[in-house]
């Protein structure tokens, strides 16, 4: 990025934080938390701490950071090195991308492009630009469908948490990442000591991947009427979902058929890492520019306009490439070697990937 690019990046973000700084949210326990962000133009900063959300919102006007992050765990001395800060627990986190969910979409929305001469082809792809042999980048888009796709995922981990694991709704705070996914923070003290293994447990048991060949499942439910009390957990939504299927071949596919269709597509390397930070709820993402917002009533979310908060100023932006996108209800793009004026909103996520400057 060029200095005006850096420049107009800080500037709209600060206009934002200092309108909105309300719009942050910090978790309990505040001083016992990791801070840390990453600045336009630069490298992650952390091992940050805080006495109250009052002197985070002020650090975090003033830097105006590409992102804000803060830690799920809680520590005795949370500025320290990862093994001197004195570990205290951690919420539950869960992590749904859109791109990890396979729609058919994606053949039409996730493209690979060079860096030099702005070729573009689908994935996968080839080790080298076939026009030019230069370096490849992949672009993985979103439309209403993944999107879609990423919601009904982060609702079946809602599911599992309530019924299979006791959790109370009102525990379990969702928010759309302010990209291509959801967060959930599961705010339920049971979790908080679990260490790396009981948590990949939990996130295995959620993705499904623990579970055994799906004969030997048809062969358990053989032996168990489908209504009975003594099924649980994965036991008792298999039962539900197969009933009876005459033929064995179809009885395995029946039942993978219902392990696909109620198994959540988690980041299991997000719920498991116990010293991670995590995007502040609040904040606007560094690539999007969208809001990390939470999602109350996710049927009357939108995520292509309901997340998108900076300003529609227009800008004119000189763009070396970058596909067609939605937001707000209008479509901007494709791009190719042009400059154009779009609104703030817009700009950001193109010259946040390094495909524009501003002119």
């Amino acid at each position: 990025m060029n200095p005006a690019t850096v420049a107009f990046l800080r500037s709209a973000y600060k206009e934002y934080y200092f309108k909105k700084a309300d719009s942050m949210e910090f978790p309990p326990e505040i001083q016992s938390r990791e801070f840390g962000y990453i600045p336009f133009g630069g490298s992650m900063i952390r091992h940050l701490s805080f006495r109250s959300s009052g002197e985070a919102i002020v650090e975090l006007v003033r830097q105006a950071p590409s992102s804000a992050y803060c830690s799920n765990a809680r520590y005795t001395a949370p500025t320290l090195p990862v093994e001197e800060k004195g570990w205290l627990g951690a919420e539950l986190i869960f992590d749904i991308d859109a791109t990890d969910i396979p729609t058919a979409c994606k053949k039409s929305h996730d493209i690979w492009y060079c860096e030099s001469c702005h070729s573009k082809g689908k994935l996968p792809k080839p080790p080298a630009c076939p026009a030019c042999k230069g370096v490849l980048q992949e672009f993985h888009g979103t439309c209403d469908e993944c999107l879609e796709a990423a919601r009904q995922h982060a609702l079946r981990v809602v599911d599992f948490l309530t019924k299979d694991f006791g959790a109370s709704a009102d525990a379990i705070r969702t928010y759309f990442s302010g990209s291509r996914g959801y967060h959930l923070h599961v705010f339920d003290a049971r979790f908080d000591p679990l260490d790396q293994q009981g948590r990949a447990e939990i996130a295995e048991y959620i993705r499904g991947s623990s579970l055994p060949a799906s004969n030997t499942i048809w062969a358990s439910l053989r032996r168990t009427p489908p209504n009975s009390e003594d099924l649980r957990g994965w036991t008792r939504r298999i039962a539900a979902a197969v009933g009876y299927v005459p033929g064995e071949a179809s009885q395995r596919k029946s039942v993978a058929q219902a392990i696909a269709s109620q198994a959540a597509r988690i980041d299991s390397s997000v719920t498991t890492d116990i010293h991670r930070v995590f995007r502040l709820a609040g904040t606007l993402h560094g690539t999007s520019g969208m809001l990390k917002m939470r999602v109350d009533s996710s049927d009357d979310f939108d995520p292509t306009a309901d997340p998108v908060v900076l300003s529609d100023r227009p800008v004119r932006i000189q763009v070396s490439f970058f596909p067609a996108f939605k937001m707000k209800g209008e479509t901007f793009g494709p791009y190719k070697s042009e400059s154009v004026s779009v609104p703030t909103y817009a700009a950001i996520g193109i010259l946040t990937r390094g495909l524009a400057e501003v002119s």
